[in-house]
């Protein structure tokens, strides 16, 4: 897909899917990071060790890891996507310029997973600047099966989820099922309102997350210190100087990358009965 063409989808509906971004060996190889990473956690959880950044979640008597957030620190490896030209382009191209990433994370869903994620907004605050989560798929996501689920539009809507839930239960709005295969990418705004339901199959379902958003308005926002934003332009720097195959191999995290992390909250819906 051109990157006019991304960019302008995004700018219009608030998301867009990309069709086989990753290469399927890429895929295969991430694949491989996920699991060591996740087999790693898990032993560390039944050592009992307390693990920041990590929620697993206690299911018929089974521990599972379901998200990992400050990705880099327990897998540096999966930085090598920073360094994928073909992912980053279209990123530029949304983005407009030059791009650090906030956050980045990994979420697994699996069976005895029995909830999946009800519909919000990756950041309260509303704003036109194009800031963006992108989602790496390393395994088919299923409309029938809980795959993401978006309202069009709705990162240029006043209204709050609350209210975006509302209307989307008396047919007001209208959501759209993304149904994505491996190696694509999905990337929404974080104003798009989405959801997700629980795993219906007994297939594990990872995606690997990141947010991007300009340098510039990282330089302007006063909740970045110039620290963390010189940690992360020496990320990017690092990881352009290498080639991916070295990145995946080689490449190693600052001791303190994550001393300040500080993004936005995210927007949900809480409701308690009067």
């Amino acid at each position: 897909m051109e990157t006019k063409l991304v960019s302008e989808q995004l700018k219009q509906q608030g998301f867009v899917l990309i069709k086989q971004v990753i290469e399927p060996s890429e895929v295969i190889a991430l694949g491989h990071f996920c699991q060591h990473l996740t087999d790693d956690v898990k032993s560390q959880h039944l050592a009992g060790r307390s693990l920041n950044n990590v929620a697993i979640m206690q299911q018929a008597g089974e521990p599972f890891v379901y998200r990992i957030n400050s990705l880099f620190q327990f897998q540096p490896r999966f930085a090598c996507l920073l360094a994928h030209t073909k992912l980053m382009s279209y990123v530029e191209a949304i983005v407009g310029e030059p791009v650090l990433p906030s956050y980045e994370s990994i979420v697994i869903k699996n069976s005895l997973d029995s909830l999946g994620f009800d519909w919000h907004r990756d950041m309260a605050v509303k704003t036109q600047e194009p800031i963006i989560t992108l989602g790496i798929y390393l395994d088919d996501a299923i409309a029938e099966q809980g795959a993401l689920k978006v309202v069009p539009g709705s990162h240029c809507s006043q209204l709050c989820v609350c209210d975006i839930k509302r209307q989307l239960s008396d047919s007001r709005l209208q959501s759209v099922n993304v149904t994505a295969k491996a190696g694509d990418v999905v990337i929404h705004h974080v104003n798009t309102a989405h959801c997700s339901g629980r795993q219906e199959s007994s297939a594990i379902r990872r995606t690997i997350y990141f947010e991007f958003r300009a340098v510039s308005h990282f330089i302007n926002n006063p909740r970045f210190s110039s620290q963390w934003i010189e940690k992360r332009q020496a990320l990017m720097a690092n990881i352009k100087a290498l080639n991916l195959e070295h990145t995946q191999r080689h490449f190693q995290l600052p001791n303190d990358f994550y001393n300040t992390q500080q993004i936005e909250a995210a927007e949900y819906c809480f409701e308690f009965a009067q």
